[in-house]
């Protein structure tokens, strides 16, 4: 049996914006799948459930999800077969798959890409799937980015994976109870370091003079404390992404919502066994890393002959022959692509210097460059004009990008270098196109130059690389 749910433009569930994701829910227990598709649908994703009754799996999608769910509480045995079963029904997509269970059972190793432990809180288990989803997206681009190196600039780019052999460093929070130390001995174990804060103070130097994979608080007595740190933290860019968990007692601990929503990514009972704990807190540090080190060759990667040195951000030439990449890998997948341009000029009655102005649109660049996604694609396509390729965002999402950037670039000053006037500010014009079924990337771009001149009134304008193409 399969229980398709409202999509989100037609449920009260969810936006009224086109999903970029859709999420396949596999499950023997429907109410606690409802909920979390509903939390799904919140955050902007489809949903679908197909149920398992103990023999029969429910109908599976026609085409491939973004990643896969599995919500279980009975059936643990059937696990390896049912994901292998999804594996085989979809394989070219190397979509993440995560689950939802009450027990390890006999589970292989790579059954699930993620493993969360009933009970999870329904944005505690959507905020994983999205992350997976994320970190998957961020995978996928830095793939295609080195195969357009390869093939086109004859650029060989090795990913770094030193950083991933180290070792995790672990900073636990809070009172030396005996459930903490036995936690930290396990983790020891794995040859984990451990660094221990017994006050919040100690804590933010640590926090502020080191790096860490994951902090995990000691919430038995007084939880307050903890949740102060986890919003602290999310509210730090530097922090921002370092997972955080809960060590509780369930029996007195009544504040799981006010924790997600400080940003704790685990709440872990104190009664739960050493090494589940141990491996609920290594698989949160394990995805950290995995992640700051994505993050790490998405600035990395590149050279002089497909970047603009002077932003950051890729050149003209780059961004043509990695569109063609981008948009031959994205048509079979059904996943949508998005183009902004983004046309600069300076708001002043007096006539500045080229080099001052060259100095802003660099600024500008760099600036775009961190208003967007690692896996976002800006390039420098004239002096004054940025184009920025948004992959697996719907169309209907990219005004918010948009106003984003604007609301940064219209608000900065930039210095003149004379004594009056000493700054000046900056204005874009903006234009967007969205990728149609079959459609090349030549079309795709020339189209997106269309929109700026129209949305300029200027339709003389000759676009030097749609000229080119």
């Amino acid at each position: 049996m399969s229980t398709p749910l409202e999509s989100p433009q037609n449920s009260a569930l969810g936006s009224k914006t086109e999903s970029p994701h859709f999420v396949l829910i596999v499950t023997d227990n429907l109410e606690i799948s409802v909920n979390v598709a509903k939390e799904l649908h919140r955050i902007g994703h489809h949903t679908k459930l197909a149920l398992f009754d103990g023999e029969t799996l429910g109908e599976l999608p026609a085409t491939a999800p973004s990643a896969t769910l599995f919500v279980f509480s009975d059936y643990i045995e059937h696990l390896n077969e049912l994901t292998q079963n999804i594996r085989d029904t979809f394989p070219r997509s190397n979509q993440p798959i995560i689950a939802m269970i009450n027990r390890i059972g006999d589970l292989k190793n790579n059954t699930f890409d993620s493993v969360l432990f009933a009970p999870a809180h329904p944005s505690q288990i959507s905020t994983r799937v999205n992350s997976m989803i994320r970190l998957q997206e961020m995978e996928r681009e830095i793939t295609l980015r080195t195969q357009t190196l390869a093939e086109d600039f004859d650029i060989t780019h090795t990913l770094n994976e030193a950083d991933l052999d180290k070792s995790y460093r672990i900073l636990f929070i809070g009172e030396a109870s005996p459930e903490f130390m036995a936690i930290i001995n396990a983790l020891q174990k794995r040859r984990v370091e451990v660094v221990a804060a017994f006050t919040s103070f100690s804590a933010f130097d640590f926090l502020h003079e080191s790096s860490f994979d994951a902090v995990v608080m000691n919430a038995l007595k007084e939880p307050e404390p903890a949740l102060t740190i986890a919003s602290t933290m999310l509210r730090n860019s530097k922090l921002y992404h370092v997972p955080t968990l809960l060590l509780i007692d369930e029996a007195k601990f009544d504040y799981k919502e006010k924790a997600f929503k400080s940003g704790i990514k685990d709440i872990i009972p104190h009664d739960s066994d050493d090494v589940e704990i141990a491996g609920r807190i290594m698989e949160l540090a394990n995805y950290h890393r995995i992640h700051s080190q994505l993050k790490s060759e998405f600035n990395l990667i590149g050279g002089e002959a497909c970047s603009d040195i002077s932003s950051g951000t890729f050149n003209a030439n780059f961004f043509e022959k990695h569109m063609v990449r981008v948009c031959e890998f994205y048509k079979d997948s059904q996943t949508p692509i998005s183009l902004i341009a983004i046309r600069t000029f300076y708001n002043s009655d007096i006539t500045l210097p080229d080099d001052k102005i060259a100095r802003a649109n660099a600024q500008i660049g760099s600036m775009i460059k961190n208003l967007v996604r690692m896996q976002d694609i800006v390039a420098r396509i004239e002096d004054d004009l940025f184009f920025i390729a948004i992959p697996g965002m719907q169309f209907q999402m990219i005004d918010s990008v948009i106003d984003r950037i604007s609301g940064v670039i219209e608000c900065t000053a930039f210095e003149t270098g004379r004594s009056e006037p000493k700054r000046f500010t900056m204005q874009i014009e903006t234009a967007k196109a969205k990728f149609i079924e079959n459609e090349s990337h030549a079309d795709l771009i020339v189209r997106l130059y269309q929109n700026l001149r129209a949305a300029s009134g200027n339709s003389d304008t000759a676009p030097s690389l749609a000229n080119t193409l």
